[in-house]
């Protein structure tokens, strides 16, 4: 698997994998209409062609050739959604396609975080994890995340509840 960063000229394809991937995790656990709402403002091709731009930022797919398995967007200063520490790096998505769940990608991109922290000089990772995401959560334990607290997550629509993980460096 190679991880390559993301560049505007693939703001389509970004745009394709984070609604699939982004259903394919929560569709049967949302109500109907919070995910469309939902992907209106973040899934926007203007929302994502911005967010791209962002220098505090780093946006990147996961690839096995010239096939895509998913993507990693990762935040540090004022970008992070929470904390905004400088000492923090948030993994703020990470997804991987459906045929190429539960094959060791999502590890490797949390590897691929843990390395891009160490290089920023960052002490800690964290992310946010919704509540009702028990295989997510039990794969952010694995990878030595522990939950730290919770925060609120607006899904537009509605706002739900997130665990806050945490991996000191």
């Amino acid at each position: 698997m190679t991880i390559v960063p993301i560049t505007l000229d693939k703001v389509e394809i970004l745009q394709s994998l984070a609604i699939r991937t982004y259903t394919t995790a929560f569709g049967a656990k949302n109500k109907p209409g919070v995910l469309k709402k939902y992907y209106e403002y973040a899934f926007a091709k203007a929302h994502l062609e911005k967010e791209l731009k962002v220098k505090d930022s780093f946006w990147y797919f996961a690839k096995k050739g010239q096939t895509i398995l998913g993507y990693l967007k990762l935040n540090v200063g004022l970008h992070q959604t929470e904390f905004q520490e400088v000492d923090g790096l948030e993994i703020e998505r990470i997804y991987i396609d459906t045929p190429y769940l539960r094959c060791g990608h999502g590890k490797k991109l949390v590897e691929f975080a843990i390395n891009k922290a160490r290089l920023l000089e960052k002490n800690y990772i964290w992310l946010g994890v919704w509540e009702n995401n028990p295989e997510a959560i039990s794969f952010y334990k694995k990878q030595g995340f522990t939950v730290v607290g919770t925060h609120n997550y607006d899904m537009i629509a509605e706002v739900q509840t997130y665990y806050i993980m945490r991996l000191s460096l």
